[in-house]
């Protein structure tokens, strides 16, 4: 069985520890799925967050991991993956949450704008959070999706706009 899978499995169980692994996994074997390094580069910036990393019994080790490799996901994922949305807003937003540096509507709309939406509507969680009415749409789109693959990254998106 493919380390993606058994990755995507043990996510949507919020078996974290093993699903960071196994994409790790995923990765370092050179298995080609775009869904492994948003996923993995998800879970690693999230492995920092107090409440998560202490109600899902994160190990330090991975903690440690995550903080020194998150970030180095997303340019890996990029540089396999050069004109995808998604990888470019998370790269863009994680460092808005943790190091404060600016995200704005603008912004958000200029990756559009730049990459295209075809496949991933993920940063319209972001812009629905300041207009509500235009972005609705969207906004249950990615519910649905959350609802039928319910990973960590898909659950924290869903956490945001219900």
């Amino acid at each position: 069985m493919k380390k993606y899978t058994i990755a995507i499995d043990k996510d949507i169980n919020m078996e974290y520890n093993a699903a960071a692994v196994y994409y790790q996994k995923s990765i370092d074997e050179n298995e080609l799925y775009l869904d492994t390094y948003l996923n993995l580069a998800f879970l690693y910036w999230n492995f920092q967050d107090f409440g998560f990393f202490t109600y899902f019994n994160i190990s330090e080790e991975l903690r440690n991991i995550g903080y020194d490799k998150y970030s180095e996901i997303v340019e890996k994922g990029i540089q396999k993956f050069p004109d995808n949305l998604e990888l470019h807003f998370w790269k863009k937003y994680f460092q808005h949450i943790i190091c404060g540096e600016e995200l704005s509507v603008k912004d958000c709309q200029g990756l559009i704008e730049k990459y295209g939406d075809s496949e991933s509507i993920v940063p319209y969680f972001f812009l629905y959070l300041f207009d509500k009415v235009k972005y609705k749409k969207q906004r249950d789109e990615l519910i649905e999706m959350a609802g039928k693959i319910p990973t960590a990254k898909n659950l924290y998106i869903k956490s945001l706009i219900i």
